[in-house]
């Protein structure tokens, strides 16, 4: 009986270490988050996805942008408390997908959103959309 206890135990760690993992489409979600909440904006650009590429030039503008923008609107709600994953809905033969989440903020408001996400190379980033 322990032995299946046991063997039960670490199938559910496996699984949930699996379901949580970065590289898939609801962990690029809340990674992202985590990083914007930690002020790591460099980092969170590199998990966009833009067609075109990116310019060293156009990513420094946008971690300005993050920088001025982005931690004035989080800040006013508290911050990020935590993503909460609703519903990940597979694409295009499980290389695309679309996200529902909701974001809770440390004053106690949260907002729900939508992040379609894709596959490249074998690493899931979140569309920008450009």
């Amino acid at each position: 009986m322990k032995k299946i206890l046991s063997i039960l135990s670490i199938a559910l760690v496996a699984v949930m270490f699996v379901s949580c993992s970065k590289n898939s489409p609801e962990g690029v979600v809340t990674q992202y988050y985590a990083l914007v909440q930690e002020g790591q904006y460099e980092e969170a650009i590199d998990l966009l996805y833009f067609k075109k590429g990116l310019s060293d030039k156009d990513k420094q503008q946008l971690v300005t942008m993050f920088r001025e923008k982005g931690t004035k609107e989080y800040d006013k709600k508290g911050g990020i408390a935590d993503v909460v994953i609703d519903n990940v809905q597979m694409e295009e033969g499980d290389e695309s997908a679309q996200v529902n989440y909701t974001v809770k903020y440390g004053d106690g408001s949260a907002k729900s959103d939508k992040s379609r996400v894709v596959k490249v190379d074998g690493k899931w980033l979140l569309d920008s959309g450009k």
